[in-house]
């Protein structure tokens, strides 16, 4: 048998009964409440692997930020895949160079290695070494192109010959083949206009195409290997970096050494300069410490990231961290919360 609920409508019958219970309990001792977090700070730390292998791409504004990781020396080529993009960038990481080898059909080249070899910039700008595959109409030069996969890819695997033939909204159209002018093959690399790039291997003898970028809208960093070039050398010098790409589409950024980190809000951010370069951050939120032998981070420097919303948010995030817990370098540490009106 259900016991019956009972109502009391005479509120000085509830009264009684409330004061009454409350005589009748033990006073409680009080509770310590631990620190409230400051705002919504959060704390991000990945893997790189100790000598940089990986390639990570990351939503630094989702709970779970790792989106995608792949070998940094997996691809070759990256093919832009905007309906109308033509553009064609070089994974400088691997140590990939390209050059024109002033031909248009494929003929055995004898000695690849000393052929005027040209590098892709970091910054993303159009002084690239395929920026002039096609005309102004997108129409193929046919040009003959020989491409250095980087010292540590074996013979017959390290240069190869390749053409572009075409592109349309859906494709890329190419033809490889090997330093010999042998073994042609005509390859489709698709678009993926929910992307930014789809990526290509020329492969040890099993050249492909490869899909591994998450949708732009859902990532805006991608920590990876990087060609950095000093032009104060003679020639210039060509280095390899691990750093950051951002994702240009998604989010701009300004950087700022001035401000204290705990005390940036809207005001002091208003005066900045915002930035779509997509090294931006780049790679010199650390340096090396000679003396101590280890890479320090710049936890001074403030990156203030702006998202392309109708209405954007901003965040403001710094490195605290290259070593995981182990004392493994190759884990960037970095921490970021939102900036609220």
């Amino acid at each position: 048998m259900k016991r019956p609920i009972t109502y009391y409508s005479n509120p000085l019958i509830l009264l009684l009964l409330v004061t009454s219970f409350l005589a009748c309990e033990k006073a409680e001792k009080p509770v310590k409440l631990p620190p409230k977090p400051a705002g919504d700070l959060r704390v991000i730390q990945l893997d790189l692997g100790e000598n940089y292998e990986s390639q990570v791409f990351l939503n630094i504004f989702d709970s779970i930020p790792l989106k995608t990781s792949v070998k940094c020396s997996d691809w070759d080529l990256a093919f832009e895949s905007k309906s109308f993009g033509f553009r064609i960038t070089m994974n400088g990481g691997a140590g990939v160079l390209i050059a024109n080898s002033g031909k248009t059909r494929f003929e055995r080249v004898n000695d690849p290695e000393y052929l005027h070899y040209r590098w892709d910039e970091a910054s993303g700008g159009d002084s690239i070494s395929l920026i002039s595959w096609c005309d102004k109409n997108m129409m193929s030069k046919d040009s003959v192109y020989v491409i250095d996969r980087g010292i540590l890819k074996q013979d017959p695997y390290r240069f190869y010959q390749f053409k572009i033939l075409g592109v349309t909204p859906y494709s890329y159209f190419i033809e490889i083949c090997d330093i010999k002018g042998k073994n042609i093959k005509q390859i489709e690399v698709p678009k993926n206009p929910l992307k930014q790039n789809t990526y290509f291997s020329f492969g040890e003898g099993n050249p492909k195409f490869l899909d591994f970028e998450p949708y732009k809208k859902d990532w805006q960093f991608c920590f990876l290997r990087y060609r950095w070039i000093y032009y104060e050398f003679k020639p210039p010098l060509l280095y390899t970096v691990t750093g950051i790409y951002i994702n240009n589409e998604n989010i701009s950024v300004a950087v700022d050494s001035t401000l204290h980190y705990e005390n940036i809000g809207f005001k002091e951010i208003s005066n900045l300069d915002f930035h779509t370069r997509r090294d931006i951050i780049g790679f010199d939120w650390k340096n090396y410490d000679f003396i101590n032998g280890r890479y320090k981070t710049r936890n001074h420097v403030n990156y203030i990231i702006k998202t392309k919303e109708p209405q954007p948010k901003f965040f403001k995030l710094r490195f605290t961290d290259f070593y995981s817990v182990d004392g493994l370098k190759g884990s960037p540490k970095f921490e970021i919360s939102e900036i609220h009106p």
